[in-house]
């Protein structure tokens, strides 16, 4: 993947920090075929001295290391170097520390070891553009400022003066809006690529993510929501699995209905976890509330606050039925994946106690109604397909792999070892049972 391309920075500069010279190695490798100048340093005193000599875009600093770990470098690189932009490297263990190092260091993001190479490349790209995007937004700031002073001198007579000048600030704002507008695609974009990489923690199933956020908000949509709340259940759709991260993998590992009513409370508990890990995050307030109440039922039975009817946010009571929908189809809610007809009789039956009866009927309706197979479809990583799975099709290179089959233990393996011989895959696994 190249470098971000813009006038105002041809090359950007990267700072690798980790105390393993083995992986900044492997880093080097992997930023080897971008347009980057790559400085490293072995711990957070050599990189806080690098910075004082050279001018750096991005940060790429390991969690662990010893004197001064990643949080405590990123904190002091934040308050010298604020426009450098920081991302932080670590492992599962270190998801409430890495929590904290995000607040404290105003860190931009943080990606899990051991890393996906594209997803990294990616993040690191997106990272960039995002700061290059924000030092043109602010330079063309400054030139609509010194064209108001301008225009502010001029002589109420030169109609023709006053004509120019409004003409020239008009294409400056529509320059910044046009920033503004591709600042939030790269927001979504990285909030995207956040998803993914929850969804490689073992026992969070993939593709899961992107189900309920596009849904959710084909769902919001038809419901007449402003854009405002649109994108908010949108946001909350891709996070809504964040807080299983901090569960153990027997939790995750098993059927819902499977578990002792102790762990039942413990695996709720994810919602406020995902709640917490947001809160704090001005753009995800909204979407942190909506992951909260994600278990509230419409009678209130639900928890945790037993809110009733519409005390419940309108984003927790669409992605509720969404995400049951799609968790009886392939049987995380009961052990065995369900026919589509059960399903949406099983959400009929339980319109008015758990599910919101407006939206159940909106999602219901939207829907896709085939004669021949109306199974949704969705992304799955190569790392968590299993014998048995029923694939729409799998790209290997973008070449056609495989289509329309149950997958069987050699399908597997084989498919394992195109993605070890450095295929890139591309999956569609259908839920259900016909």
């Amino acid at each position: 993947m190249n470098a971000p391309s813009t006038d105002a920075k041809i090359q950007p500069v990267l700072l690798l920090v980790d105390d393993e010279q083995n992986i900044l190695k492997a880093l080097k490798r992997l930023f080897r075929s971008c347009n980057y100048t790559i400085h490293i340093a072995e711990n957070g005193s050599e990189g806080l001295a690098l910075l004082n000599q050279e001018p750096v875009d991005l940060i790429l600093s390991d969690m662990r290391m010893p004197k001064m770990d990643g949080a405590e470098f990123l904190a002091k690189a934040a308050e010298q170097w604020p426009e450098t932009v920081r991302i932080l490297l670590t492992g599962y263990a270190d998801i409430e520390s890495t929590i904290a190092a995000v607040n404290k260091g105003k860190i931009y993001s943080y990606c899990s070891k051991p890393w996906d190479d594209n997803e990294l490349k990616i993040l690191v790209h997106n990272a960039l553009e995002q700061k290059f995007i924000r030092d043109e937004r602010n330079r063309l700031f400054a030139i609509v400022q010194d064209q108001n002073e301008q225009l502010k001198e001029l002589n109420a007579h030169l109609e023709d003066k006053v004509e120019q000048r409004t003409q020239q600030l008009k294409k400056s704002l529509a320059q910044i809006d046009k920033a503004n507008k591709t600042l939030k695609k790269q927001y979504t974009d990285s909030i995207k690529t956040f998803a993914r990489i929850i969804e490689m923690r073992p026992g969070i199933k993939s593709g899961h993510a992107k189900f309920f956020a596009e849904n959710g908000r084909n769902v919001a949509r038809l419901l007449q929501l402003s854009d405002e709340e649109i994108n908010d259940v949108m946001y909350a759709g891709l996070l809504l699995q964040i807080g299983k991260m901090s569960l153990p993998d027997e939790l995750l590992n098993q059927a819902l209905f499977s578990l002792s009513w102790n762990d039942k409370k413990r695996y709720y508990k994810h919602a406020e976890e995902g709640q917490m890990m947001l809160k704090d995050i001005r753009q995800l307030q909204e979407a942190a509330s909506i992951i909260y109440h994600q278990y509230e039922h419409y009678d209130g039975s639900g928890m945790p606050k037993g809110l009733i009817g519409t005390e419940i946010p309108i984003g927790s009571r669409i992605l509720a039925v969404i995400r049951d929908y799609i968790s009886y189809l392939d049987g995380t809610l009961t052990g065995e994946s369900l026919p589509i007809v059960q399903v949406k009789k099983h959400i009929e039956l339980k319109k008015g106690s758990l599910y919101d009866p407006d939206v159940s009927d909106i999602f219901l309706q939207y829907l896709p109604e085939s004669e021949e197979d109306d199974r949704p479809v969705i992304e799955m990583s190569w790392t968590q397909l299993q014998a048995g799975m029923e694939v729409e099709e799998v790209l290997c290179n973008d070449l056609l792999y495989l289509k329309d089959r149950i997958l069987t233990e050699k399908n597997v393996n084989d498919i394992f070892n195109l993605r070890e011989n450095g295929g890139q895959l591309s999956i569609k696994v259908r839920l259900g049972n016909k």
